[in-house]
């Protein structure tokens, strides 16, 4: 017979001792022995793990002359096994392996000093069985452990189980191919088509050596490859310059800059970019100069702290909405070529395709540190027409969406002065319309609203942990 656990010893103990005494009396009249697997059960009760599931005993049945005798296991014994849990599979229709995962799972959360493990993966459950009659009533105490304990064989841990987070790399053929593969398009793509530096030489040999030094920088080397293609496809725009696709707005731009957030000075109505140029401060000239040199590195470093010190499914987040929102800036940048605010103080409102790059308002950073940073980064500027939207804008807006994953207050709200202080001075140093910086906002907003919306598709999401899980 099967017995259900219960979940008060005391209650089920009084339901089965009329039941237990009536059931030895019938044995007793009729000459009945109880036999088990060709044994006499007389002296020792034997229970069957392998089908207890969930809690549950499987033929424990004592042979005595006692009346008292099964009444007497049950109030003796006490379960330390957990209740049965509603479940819609029916009672006795569980298979063997999924009841012995359940109680393997039990034993091993259960912890008191009735329990202990050996080397060959066995746990013995010792059970408080304290005497039992014999025959010729005579009391005889159980103190064996073969006797008075349940062994519970354990299977070996699998490779799933392991709890070895990191797979080791192993250098295969099929690595090896496409890496091959990986560099004739690299070098292809720069030498025949995109040009290539001394830049992409040096990015290259730091990528194949993270990747072979160890696990961990190999998986590091995986991780930045988002903003390793982001570098390829800004250092891509040169190829087709937006000008030749769309064309350059320049004075509607300014004059819905001037409609909307112009000011009047002396009767005259001027953007803040013209304000400031003829308004400008040295305190302000070095504040809006670090925090515009700081537009990439602190969002960076910040996806890097998240790598390293949260889990790399957050990293992943931010890193491809950072990318997301790179791709979304260039779209506009071919739609909408705009030109900044310094063009118009330089060439006015004609169109000039070979005007290079300039520092603007950052000229004054340069003359007070001593350092001519601004003035050989702009020397080099890729695209001049892409003022709208302002990426410089939308950097730091992402740390702001992204800033509760910290759990840190103080450096949530650091990424919101920083990113004031970035949208203060793309619009002080005249880089940047005001108009242009709102634009980048929306920008970042746009591609975390729509990252978040792809990464529920579950095609995405399996990548997305697939991606977590290797880096």
């Amino acid at each position: 017979m099967r017995f259900y656990n219960p979940l008060y010893t005391r209650k089920w103990t009084k339901m089965f001792s009329p039941v237990s005494t009536f059931v030895t009396q019938l044995s007793k009249q009729l000459g009945l022995q109880t036999l088990f697997l060709g044994k006499d059960l007389s002296n020792e009760f034997l229970i069957n793990t392998d089908t207890m599931p969930n809690g549950h005993v499987n033929k424990s049945t004592p042979n005595n002359n006692d009346s008292n005798s099964l009444s007497t296991f049950f109030s003796s014994m006490n379960f330390s096994f957990r209740p049965r849990s509603p479940s819609k599979t029916s009672y006795g229709k569980q298979s063997r392996q999924s009841s012995s995962s359940k109680t393997t799972k039990f034993y091993k959360k259960n912890r008191n000093q009735n329990i202990k493990q050996t080397e060959n993966n066995s746990i013995y459950h010792q059970l408080n069985i304290h005497t039992i009659n014999d025959e010729n009533n005579n009391n005889k105490t159980l103190n064996e452990t073969n006797q008075n304990s349940v062994i519970i064989n354990i299977p070996p841990e699998t490779s799933s189980q392991s709890n070895d987070d990191t797979d080791k790399f192993i250098f295969t053929f099929e690595h090896f191919l496409w890496i091959l593969i990986l560099t004739l398009c690299y070098f292809t793509w720069f030498i025949f088509i995109a040009g290539i530096s001394i830049i992409h030489i040096v990015l290259y040999s730091i990528i194949i050596f993270l990747y072979f030094l160890s696990d961990r920088t190999r998986r590091f080397a995986l991780a930045i490859l988002v903003y390793l293609t982001y570098l390829l496809l800004y250092d891509a725009l040169h190829l087709v310059p937006n000008y030749t696709v769309s064309k350059v707005h320049i004075l509607d731009v300014y004059l819905i800059e001037k409609k909307f957030f112009g000011i009047y000075k002396n009767g005259h109505l001027m953007t803040l970019n013209e304000y400031f140029r003829l308004n400008h401060i040295p305190i302000l000239d070095i504040i809006s100069g670090l925090c515009y040199l700081s537009w990439i590195p602190i969002p960076v470093a910040y996806s890097l702290y998240l790598y390293r010190y949260k889990s790399k499914r957050d990293y992943a987040d931010f890193a491809f909405t950072f990318l997301l929102t790179n791709i979304c800036g260039f779209v506009v940048y071919y739609i909408i070529p705009a030109a900044p605010p310094w063009y118009i103080e330089l060439y006015g409102f004609n169109m000039n395709m070979k005007a290079p790059g300039s520092p603007a308002g950052f000229i004054h950073f340069d003359q007070i540190t001593g350092i001519k940073i601004f003035s050989s980064m702009y020397s080099k500027n890729a695209n001049v027409f892409a003022a709208i939207p302002s990426l410089h804008a939308a950097y730091p807006t992402i740390t702001v969406l992204y800033g509760s994953l910290s759990k840190k207050l103080w450096l949530h709200i650091g990424f919101v002065f920083f990113t004031f202080g970035v949208w203060f001075s793309a619009v002080y140093s005249g880089h940047h319309y005001v108009i242009d910086v709102l634009a980048g906002g929306t920008c970042a907003v746009t591609a975390y609203t729509l990252y978040r919306l792809i990464s529920r598709i579950p095609t995405i999401n399996r990548l997305l942990v697939a991606y977590s899980k290797l880096i």
